[in-house]
Order: C-alpha cells, then sequence, then structure tokens
C-alpha cells in the first residue's frame, strides 16, 4: 500500500485526487466497490469517469500516470 501511495503522489499532476483505504470499509467512498487485486493492494487510474484496470505494481502504476 505504501509504495503505490508514494508512487501515486509523485507522478500525479497538481489537482489529482489520490485517495487511500481499506476496502470495505465505507471511510472513503471513493474507495466503493474497489477491492483488492489477487488479496494485494490495489491501485486503480481514473480519469473522467472511466477507470483503466487496477494495478498492485509500482511500475506499471507509474506508467499509467505518465511518470
Amino acid at each position: 500500500t505504501r509504495a503505490l501511495h508514494r508512487a501515486a503522489l509523485l507522478a500525479t499532476a497538481p489537482g489529482a485526487v489520490v485517495a487511500v483505504g481499506e476496502p470495505g470499509s465505507g471511510e472513503v467512498p471513493l474507495l466503493q466497490d474497489r477491492p483488492l487485486l489477487a488479496g494485494r493492494p490495489a491501485a486503480y487510474v481514473c480519469r473522467g469517469f472511466t477507470c483503466d484496470a487496477p494495478t498492485a505494481d509500482v511500475e506499471a502504476l507509474t506508467a499509467k500516470l505518465g511518470g
């Protein structure tokens, strides 16, 4: 989780939203219906109202964010 969060913070543009939370906890509504990926923390990259397939790989996340 920490590695994905750090990669997202380093690779996103100003104004981007980065949300972190436990799946199913309800504490972060933006993460509702965004489960783990094969039991691992997952990152979801969304633009507009469309999300890419989730990733658990830091390098793949960085590439999706254009970093």
